[in-house]
């Protein structure tokens, strides 16, 4: 029976016979760039489709007839369609023609009215221009290049023909683009696609990926695509916003928003972007010009300007001018008003090449550069989302006095000739192009975010339909001379006609075409209709008699014929047959798939040593960092794991160490193999996440711990409770997790160090939490905090691991023994025989909040039975990695 591999040669190996008959001789290479070619072209179908709708097109705009023959010609034969003065909902980003079909005797058929097609950036080049300074190469982590002069070299000096090989030169960047998805997006559609295009094709980024983010009963939801198809929405499975962190920094978030939607106003989004900011580059796309900005949630946080002396370096890191200077607090304020003193910074950029032009050069590291951007405190931002916000009741009147006090000029002039059409996103456009070519998108925004007009469509509807408030359309259109606003009408007229085959050059000439046949108009074409009469009554005169005559009812009467045609139809297709002859049948394959485990990235932290100087301790800090990787517990919880390299350490306390004891003796070198550890002790968010878990062996308490508190540790359990943790957690990831031998614990703790502790020769409670009235080694009396305190409150050592020293005690795997005499020397956990194991007692390592300082120490161990659970017992975990 032939194998899977042995089908696959066998199907492979007939193609190329296929093409060897048919005068094609291909080698190995060749035929696989075939393949892989063969799933980008499109067939020929495609193509002769898309032939065929350009020539109906270009055949169905060059029809033309008089307007005479229009008004005088009562039985219209053509089919009677009806125009759609709103984008089609599935409509892509940037509008694409569509296809001319034969009329129909008896039926009728919507034609589409659609958006022109100018380009929303009209600055690509200088944009493309200012990404320049993103466009440097780094080496791959990953692909090779054989260095041929080198390799030579090497074989003329050695004889030894082995190939040097150095990293290929790749992009320095990949870039995620996250798109806010709200009831303004639709604004900028085409722009963020044009963005989209920029981006992809510019040659910045090694890859670019698209996101959708949006918020769902107060919780971010992410998907990938943010253009994706609404009825290929309704199955997408949102993501974790973890996915996108990359604290490697070779990954930029592009997050692009105006600043206006629930994500903002309730807070909902900044303890994402904050998450983000810590370990990568973020940027803020701000669609509306810097002139709007104090009118979108930008206005919550202080003005400042970020710099960067080095390339890539996440927004936690940057350099912030421009916060101001926080005073002492009054010793009557409350403690939860700065419990939360963490700060997102953003640079916020624009589609303008200059704004685009600092932001690249601060990203890419160039020194005194600064780029414009905001400081968020969160507490803060969290506090404006729970107050209240009352919305003043204005008149007509009041609305149009304060839009046209603050308004641009541009916005003035736009929101006049919106007055008399109906506010859809493509007639605007239209309008824009053809009476307003200087006014942008930003100036449409501006219009429709004053406060002038109001959504009328369903919260459901990805399309926004506006209309202005009672009395507001009169003002605005008070403003415009009358001559301005006939035109207005007489070009849309024009244009619609021009849709039916027709031509037309005036409002009245499309009125007397209604009236004076079976011209049935669609039920979205009613608002331009009714929105002229109202145009043409405010007007007077002449006009207001031309309105009386063409009525709402007459109007009312069209349209009400229009619901009971049938607006799709099927038509008749031409299309051909391919038909596969001689080909192999298809075969069925096994195969084994490939499974992307987590991705090591890089921790960044704080650590400190400790020295005598002149009769004082005195700390020195420096920042560090390491690799690890973060667990994923549920959407917002992670358990950060550590990589501790492997090595070789003496175990135990020397005899001359102040107040060691002989439970630490002998001495002895310990070989441990690399293993992850916790980062920090098993927090009680975590601890509550995984006892949710289903049950292994016994129950777990959702919440045991005595000073309660998401980001302290968990304490009040058991050695027992522990290991289930442990067991809970390695059938829920796969992965294999447990407590730590003891000599995993003190070799990680130790970190390279053979001191009492880790810091030095002592420990201050700068330091960690301890009892700090004790003393050790002339060490200085400190604080005594009573309680927990929050994991990472404390530097950390060389590893990356915190609250390593202080806090909780922690339990290890490993049964008691009185000394090291005949302890294992490889690193695993030392247990007793089963025979003698019915009674046992286990080991806590590490010190409490309540210890004393030499028991803090980190040779120093201590009994305990496994079923005892105070508020100073808690743990971590390690992962020891498979073998390969």
């Amino acid at each position: 029976m032939e194998t899977p591999k042995q089908q696959r040669r066998s199907t492979i190996g007939q193609f190329a016979q296929q093409l060897k008959r048919s005068g094609l001789e291909l080698n190995a290479a060749d035929l696989a760039d075939l393949l892989w070619l063969a799933q980008f072209i499109e067939s020929e179908s495609e193509i002769y489709s898309e032939e065929i709708s350009e020539e109906s097109l270009t055949s169905s705009s060059t029809q033309t007839n008089s307007i005479d023959d229009i008004i005088n010609h009562t039985d219209i034969s053509i089919s009677e369609p009806t125009f759609n003065l709103y984008s089609n909902e599935e409509s892509s980003s940037i509008p694409e023609t569509t296809e001319s079909f034969e009329p129909s005797q008896t039926d009728q058929k919507v034609l589409p009215f659609p958006v022109p097609s100018a380009p929303a950036i009209r600055t690509r080049l200088d944009l493309a221009r200012a990404l320049r300074p993103l466009m440097r190469k780094v080496p791959s982590r990953i692909l090779v290049d054989v260095d041929e002069e080198a390799t030579v070299t090497q074989l003329a000096e050695t004889r030894i023909c082995v190939p040097v090989v150095r990293p290929t030169p790749e992009r320095w960047l990949d870039l995620d683009l996250v798109v806010e998805s709200s009831k303004t997006t639709v604004l900028w559609k085409r722009a963020i696609a044009e963005l989209q295009h920029l981006m992809e094709y510019q040659g910045a980024f090694r890859t670019v990926r698209t996101w959708r983010l949006q918020a769902e009963e107060q919780t971010v939801q992410l998907f990938p695509r943010w253009n994706e198809r609404l009825e290929n929405r309704l199955t997408q499975r949102p993501r974790s916003i973890r996915e996108l962190v990359d604290p490697s920094g070779r990954r930029l978030i592009l997050y692009v928003s105006d600043c206006t939607s629930a994500l903002w106003r309730q807070g909902i989004i900044y303890e994402t972007l904050w998450q983000w900011s810590q370990t990568q580059p973020v940027a803020l796309m701000q669609m509306l010009p810097e002139r709007l900005w104090s009118r979108t949630a930008l206005s919550n946080g202080y003005i400042v300007r970020l710099g960067s002396p080095v390339a890539g370096l996440p927004n936690a890191r940057l350099d912030v001018e421009g916060l101001p200077e926080l005073d002492e607090w009054d010793e009557w304020d409350e403690p939860e008003e700065v419990s939360d003193g963490r700060l997102l910074t953003l640079p916020i950029i624009t589609l303008d090449p200059n704004s685009f032009r600092r932001w690249a050069r601060v990203l890419a590291g160039a020194g005194e550069c600064r780029t414009p951007g905001r400081g968020f405190e969160l507490a803060f931002v969290r506090e404006m989302a729970d107050e209240p916000v009352s919305t003043p009741v204005r008149t007509a009147k009041q609305r149009v006095e304060l839009f046209r006090a603050t308004a641009s000029r541009t916005a003035r002039q736009l929101a006049g000739l919106m007055a008399a059409i109906p506010a859809s996103l493509p007639v605007i456009d239209l309008l824009r192009d053809e009476f307003l070519p200087d006014a942008q998108q930003d100036h449409v925004a501006e219009v429709l975010l004053s406060g002038l007009l109001r959504r009328c469509d369903s919260d459901e509807s990805e399309v926004c339909q506006y209309e202005f408030f009672d009395g507001v359309r009169d003002l605005l259109i008070d403003g415009v001379p009358i001559a301005k606003t006939t035109a207005i009408l007489d070009r849309l007229s024009e244009i619609i006609a021009q849709k039916a085959g027709r031509t037309i050059n005036c409002f009245e000439a499309l009125l007397t075409v209604l009236e004076g046949s079976e011209y049935a108009l669609g039920e979205s074409a009613l608002p331009f209709a009714s929105v002229g009469l109202d145009v043409l009554r405010r007007l007077g005169g002449d006009y207001q008699e031309l309105a009386e005559r063409y009525g709402r009812r007459e109007l009312s009467s069209v349209g009400e014929t229009e619901t009971q045609t049938v607006d799709f139809l099927l038509e008749e297709r031409e299309y051909e047959v391919a038909k596969v002859v001689n080909f192999p049948p298809l075969q069925t394959f096994e195969y084994e798939p490939a499974i992307i485990t987590n991705i090591l990235e890089r921790f960044e932290f704080e650590t400190a040593t400790i020295s005598r100087e002149n009769e004082e301790w005195v700390i020195h800090r420096r920042r560090s960092s390491a690799w690890g990787y973060t667990e994923s517990l549920n959407d917002e919880i992670g358990l950060e794991m550590v990589f501790i390299p492997g090595g070789t350490f003496v175990m135990g306390a020397p005899e001359d160490e102040p107040e060691s004891r002989e439970n630490e003796r002998p001495q002895h070198n310990v070989t441990l193999s690399e293993f992850l550890m916790g980062r920090y002790p098993v927090t009680q968010a975590q601890w509550r996440i995984v006892a949710s878990y289903p049950q292994i062996e016994r129950e777990l308490e959702p919440d045991p711990s005595q000073f309660k508190g998401d980001n302290r540790p968990v304490e009040s359990v058991s050695w027992y409770d522990a290991t289930e943790f442990c067991k809970r957690l390695s059938a829920h990831t796969g992965r294999e997790y447990q407590l730590p031998s003891e000599a995993q614990w003190e070799y990680a703790c130790r970190a390279g160090t053979q001191t009492a502790f880790h810091f030095g020769e002592t420990i201050t409670t700068d330091l960690a939490n301890y009892r700090g009235t004790s003393i050790y080694n002339e060490s200085p009396q400190g604080e005594y905090r009573e309680q927990t305190t929050e994991v990472g409150s404390f530097p950390a050592n060389d590893f990356g691991l915190h609250d390593i020293h202080g806090n909780v005690c922690e339990w290890c795997e490993d049964d008691w023994h009185e000394n090291y005499e005949g302890a294992p020397n490889d690193g695993r956990a030392w247990l007793l025989d089963a025979i003698e194991n019915t009674y046992t007692t286990k080991i806590r390592r590490g010190g409490s909040w309540c210890s004393l300082l030499r028991y803090c120490r980190s040779a120093y161990r201590i009994i305990n039975y496994p079923g005892i659970d105070f508020n100073n017992f808690g743990f971590r975990v390690v992962c020891v990695p498979p073998k390969t």
